[in-house]
């Protein structure tokens, strides 16, 4: 035997396939538009009682349409269902299938504190990474009001210091933070330490603006958030190096000319867009006679030629001036809104720098350094990246040329 369900949908069904004959053949009459009119609207009021007809008499409808409403006045906050906690951890699972290590730590992070927001709702968060000796902790990225610029916490003090040391997650009560002279509150903390082989490499911390109300539901939830996230930013911070090495001069740890490049076509467009507005030089310079001090005194004491000079250098140009090591003993120096003459003025600077530093040769014996320069500039000397520097070295190698002192790298009167 049917039931009213059945019998309900065969009406509904016969009914969906009568309709549109019926509206054909009154299409299609000779009667009057008055007639096809009312026919039409007679057959549309008809279908639609045999549709709420048998919407009534379907108690599974029914049913179904009282949950739809409970779930949709349901408390979106309510966490105690299984089902839903792991619903909203699938967020981060597909986090890590969609992008795994193809993100940086600030992206990751940006990421990360979106994804986790949709989990368990905060108002702030930060990433906390440790210093060499995993003494302290300190802020690297932060979202939210006041979570950027705090002191570094301390390992063992605190929620985020606690979490670190202990490798387990920390709720901590209310905190005040300050945000450019602005006093931020928070209500409460939570310090997630994002563990790598049983040892915790970094802190994630959020902060909340309303008091935790079940401290254990919460850290029910965020244990497998802590899980979860660990390996996305483990990856970001392999891409992070990876992408360092890659412009980054082991040696000096200066940026290497892949990197210099990359700047300086950023200014260069900068240049370009603002003419002489925005006045860009490129500085190309290497050392006198180093072959010659790596023939006398070895390649390690050449290296530490190396470090000192690019450490001298970095000391003397300013702020916004990017020093790179490109091969050999050539140092490349980009300098943003430096005209001829504020780049020769600093080129200057560098050179009197290096006249009144000695470098260390051993206990006993030590020298000065001097250096060759070129120097190029934008719109004279070239409008490309590629065109400045190669004016730059250009020019460096007359100077080699017209120096004949350059052959000599020890001057008596220097060595002690």
């Amino acid at each position: 035997m049917s039931s009213p369900s059945s019998y309900a949908y065969k009406i509904l069904a016969f009914s969906g396939l009568l309709a549109p004959g019926l509206t054909f053949l009154i299409a299609v009459s000779d009667t009057s538009m008055e007639r096809k009119t009312a026919g039409l609207l007679l057959i549309s009021l008809i279908y639609a009682a045999i549709c709420i007809w048998a919407f009534l008499k379907d108690k599974e409808m029914r049913d179904m349409a009282v949950t739809v409403i409970h779930h949709l006045a349901a408390d979106s906050s309510e966490i105690s269902e299984d089902r839903p906690i792991g619903e909203r951890l699938q967020v981060l699972e597909e986090a890590s299938a969609f992008f795994g290590s193809s993100l940086r730590s600030e992206d990751m992070f940006r990421l990360v504190s979106s994804r986790v927001s949709e989990i368990v709702p905060f108002d702030a968060s930060v990433l906390m990474l440790p210093d060499d000796d995993r003494k302290k902790l300190s802020v690297v990225y932060g979202d939210g009001p006041g979570v950027e610029g705090q002191p570094a916490a301390e390992v063992g003090i605190g929620p985020a210091g606690m979490a670190f040391l202990s490798g387990e997650i920390e709720l901590g009560g209310a905190v005040d933070l300050g945000d450019g002279g602005i006093d931020q509150r928070y209500a409460a903390v939570a310090a997630l330490p994002l563990v790598h082989k049983d040892e915790p490499f970094a802190v994630y911390q959020m902060y909340f603006s309303e008091p935790v109300a079940d401290r254990q539901k919460l850290l029910e939830l965020l244990r497998p958030v802590a899980e979860r996230i660990a390996p996305l930013f483990l990856g970001a911070r392999a891409l992070d190096k990876s992408l360092s090495n890659a412009l980054t001069d082991p040696l000096t740890d200066l940026p290497n000319e892949r990197a210099f490049l990359l700047v300086l076509e950023t200014q260069v467009a900068e240049s370009q867009r603002f003419g002489a507005e925005r006045p860009l030089s490129v500085a190309v310079a290497d050392i006198k006679g180093f072959d010659n001090a790596n023939r006398i005194f070895g390649h390690a004491t050449g290296d530490n030629i190396l470090r000192f000079t690019g450490e001298t250098m970095r000391a003397i140009l300013r702020r916004m001036d990017f020093l790179a090591r490109s091969s050999g003993d050539e140092f490349l120096i980009l300098l943003p809104t430096a005209d001829e003459r504020t780049a020769d003025d600093i080129v200057g600077r560098i050179k009197e720098g290096f006249a009144a530093t000695a470098f260390q040769i051993s206990e006993h014996e030590s020298t000065k350094i001097w250096l060759n320069f070129g120097i190029s500039a934008f719109q004279k000397d070239g409008d490309t990246s590629q065109e400045l520097l190669q004016k730059a070295r250009t020019k460096k190698q007359q100077a080699k040329s017209e120096d004949p002192a350059n052959i000599v790298w020890f001057d008596e009167e220097y060595l002690n």
